[in-house]
This record gives structure tokens, C-alpha cells and sequence, in this order.
């Protein structure tokens, strides 16, 4: 118990010690509900959405609940096994933001955006639709990234499952996304659909299920360097390394000052 008094002390103290940290909030905030429309763009775009969301859509659809709904609940599920079981140190504000508000923000944006374009739902409106959803989406990762509040629960799995396996974290990812997918195409019937070769009945899954999986990558890192880190003042590769301590050791404070709390000896890289 003393142990994890010392860790979340010491992790909520590094977290509120960080410069600019109302403001790094509020952009988190913010990012959340760009992502939100970022996604919308993706599923009205009808060329697949990335793979945790396609195996939550799919999901929430054949249970027949709204997709916002299910989302939370999968990400406080994936949260409370972080906090409980594993590993507290990527768990902020932000986390939270995205557990809530993600999907209703997606959710949302959908129900305004469909109506408009179902009259006109042509290639030549369903691709500018995807690509700036795709821009979108980036710009959105990129301002949650930098924030360095906290991490998506999904994401936050994928580290930690990382650690515990010892394997690289972008190869988790692969299996973290293929698995998710999976899930989804079993429950909606869409893997029996495959098989049969009636292709039209696969929902949420397509091209742009490739892109976010495999593509992005470069995209947000541009807007990490040149947009992102301009507008929090910081250092966007300062940050990726702050991320990185934080999964491999857990919580530290910056700038340390002498506390009542007694803080675990942190070894140096």
C-alpha cells in the first residue's frame, strides 16, 4: 500500500509540475473532440475506421447500444486493469478524456455529418472525405501526444502488454490491432461473411482500417514537430522520451524537491 501511496503521489506531482499545464489540459481536451470528428470522417466515409473503433462499432451494433456507450465502457474496463494490475504511470487527465469522450464525440459528429452527404454518396464525395479525415485524425493524435497528460486506455494497453511480454511495442500493436479486428468480425458475423465471399456484409473495416493501422505514423510525427510542439512551447522528442520513461519505470518527478513522501530509488538509463 505505502509503495502505491508513493507511486501515485509521485506521478500526480511530475504531472501537475509540467510546464504550462492548465493549458496542456485544455488542448487535451480539445484534441479529444477533433479526434472525435476525425473518426466520424473515417466511418462516414464508408472506407473503414481504425481498428480498436472498428471492433467497438461492430460490436455496440450487434448489441444493439450506442457506440459512445460501449466505448466508454471497454476503455474503463482496459483502465481499471491498468490501474489495478498493471502498470499506473500512463494514466492522466487526458486518459480519461479519451475514455469519455471519444466515442460520444464521434458518435455525435456522425449523426450531423450522414444526413448531409447520404443524397450525394458518391466516390467523388466518400474519398475527400476519407483523406481529410485522415489529416484530421493526425492533427488530433499529434495535440493529445504532445499534451502528455495521459495516454489512450487502448494505447496505454499496448505498453503495457509490451513490457510484460517483452516484445517491441509496435509488434504488440499489430497483434493488439489484428486481434481487435478479429473480435469484431467474429461478433458481427463479418468472418463468417468473408468466408462465404459476401463482402458487402463486412462494416467498419476497409481501406482506411490499413491506413490508420499502418500509415499514420509519419503524418503525426510532422505535425508533432512543425504544429503540435509550436503551440505547447515543448519538445515534441522530449516528450516521446518522458512516455517511454514512464512505461519503463513508472512514476518519477521532474525537477526533484525534497517531499514528505518517501520516492522509490529510480535507477539512471
Amino acid at each position: 500500500m505505502e509503495k502505491l501511496k508513493s507511486e501515485v503521489c509521485g506521478y500526480m506531482k511530475d504531472m501537475f509540475i509540467q510546464k504550462s499545464m492548465i493549458k496542456r489540459t485544455v488542448i487535451s481536451f480539445v484534441s479529444i473532440i477533433i479526434m472525435g470528428f476525425g473518426i466520424s470522417l473515417f466511418s462516414v466515409s464508408g472506407f473503414g475506421v481504425d481498428p480498436f473503433t472498428s471492433m467497438n462499432m461492430n460490436i455496440a451494433g450487434t448489441l444493439g447500444i450506442g457506440f459512445g456507450t460501449y466505448q466508454m465502457i471497454v476503455n474503463a474496463v482496459i483502465l481499471l486493469y491498468i490501474i489495478l494490475i498493471a502498470h499506473r504511470g500512463l494514466v492522466g487527465l487526458g486518459t480519461v478524456f479519451n475514455m469519455i469522450g471519444c466515442g460520444y464525440a464521434c458518435e455525435f459528429f456522425q449523426g450531423l455529418i450522414k444526413p448531409v452527404i447520404d443524397n450525394n454518396y458518391t466516390m467523388a464525395v466518400r474519398i475527400p472525405i476519407l483523406l481529410i479525415g485522415i489529416v484530421t485524425l493526425c492533427f488530433a493524435c499529434s495535440l493529445f501526444f504532445t499534451a502528455n497528460v495521459g495516454v489512450g486506455p487502448y494505447d496505454a494497453l499496448g505498453f503495457m502488454l509490451s513490457r510484460g511480454i517483452k516484445l517491441q511495442h509496435k509488434w504488440v500493436r499489430v497483434i493488439t490491432d489484428v486481434t481487435v479486428i478479429l473480435i469484431g468480425l467474429i461478433v458481427s458475423g463479418g468472418l463468417s461473411a468473408i468466408f462465404s465471399g459476401n463482402f458487402s456484409e463486412v462494416k467498419n473495416i476497409g481501406i482506411g482500417t490499413i491506413i490508420t493501422a499502418f500509415c499514420m505514423g509519419p503524418l503525426i510525427n510532422a505535425f508533432n514537430k512543425n504544429i503540435s510542439s509550436k503551440i505547447l512551447g515543448t519538445d515534441y522528442v522530449k516528450v516521446g522520451k518522458d512516455v517511454a520513461f514512464f512505461m519503463i519505470k513508472g512514476a518519477y518527478i521532474k525537477n526533484m524537491k525534497p517531499v514528505t513522501v518517501a520516492i522509490p530509488k529510480i535507477k539512471s538509463f
